[in-house]
């Protein structure tokens, strides 16, 4: 349910910075006569890299030392673009792309409904989002504020290999993304910065080796990302 609650706040956040300069200009506009229009034609890219937090519930098993391995993959990598489009002052579109990936290992254990030990077991998770996105900016002088919140393919990816054989898995799912990014103005064209992200996506099933194995339960393919990143802008 939290879940919801962040795209809710971010939807409220994004909707009021982007409609209030629009009310203002309108509200203005009574007052004078023949008000010149303000193009805008901005463009900003930005390319970073970080932390990736899995969220969701962790299987547990009878043996911690697979639970150990599983625990793992909640801890990833990120990295993330940004490219947007500003055509008025405080809002305009852009595309968001981000892959998460989690590598866990082990060996000396058995893997449930299998009578063997395994000596060498490897697997890396991974999670591909890209879509559009509506994008707000608020700025001063020497800091840029970008908030933005899109829908797109979530691409799941898992990759196992078990005494050196290996097992291919995916699935694809509809990811909601939410970000916040605060920068600081380097010059008139680049900028440094943090960003603060959030993907959300479930799957019930998983394409593994051309068969489509369904879960008993959803399984969260969501991930909170924080990464630091370079940006360039035509403003």
């Amino acid at each position: 349910m939290k879940q919801f609650y962040f795209i809710a706040v971010a939807a409220v956040a994004f909707c009021a910075s982007a409609i209030s300069p629009v009310t203002a200009q309108q509200a203005s506009s009574y007052g004078t006569e023949d008000q010149p229009f303000s193009s805008y034609k901005d463009f900003r890219v930005a390319v970073g890299g970080g932390y990736a937090y899995r969220l969701g519930k962790i299987e547990e098993t009878s043996d911690p030392e697979i639970d150990d391995m599983n625990k793992k993959l909640r801890n990833g990598f990120v990295i993330d673009v940004d490219a947007q489009y500003f055509f008025r002052e405080s809002w305009g579109v852009g595309l968001n792309a981000n892959l998460c990936t989690a590598s866990t290992s082990g060996s000396g254990f058995t893997l449930p409904g299998l009578n063997q030990t395994i000596n060498s077991y490897e697997e890396t998770q991974r999670c591909l989002y890209v879509g559009p996105a509506f994008a707000a900016r608020s700025e001063s002088d020497k800091f840029l504020l970008v908030t933005s919140i899109g829908i797109g393919p979530l691409v799941f990816l898992d990759d196992i290999t078990i005494e050196g054989v290996e097992g291919n898995g995916n699935k694809t799912t509809v990811g909601i993304n939410a970000g916040v990014s605060g920068e600081y103005k380097m010059n008139n064209r680049m900028g440094l910065g943090l960003k603060f992200s959030y993907t959300m996506g479930t799957i019930n099933s998983i394409n593994f080796e051309g068969q489509n194995i369904p879960s008993d339960e959803k399984i969260n393919v969501s991930n909170l990302m924080i990464t630091a990143f370079l940006s360039f802008r035509s403003w």
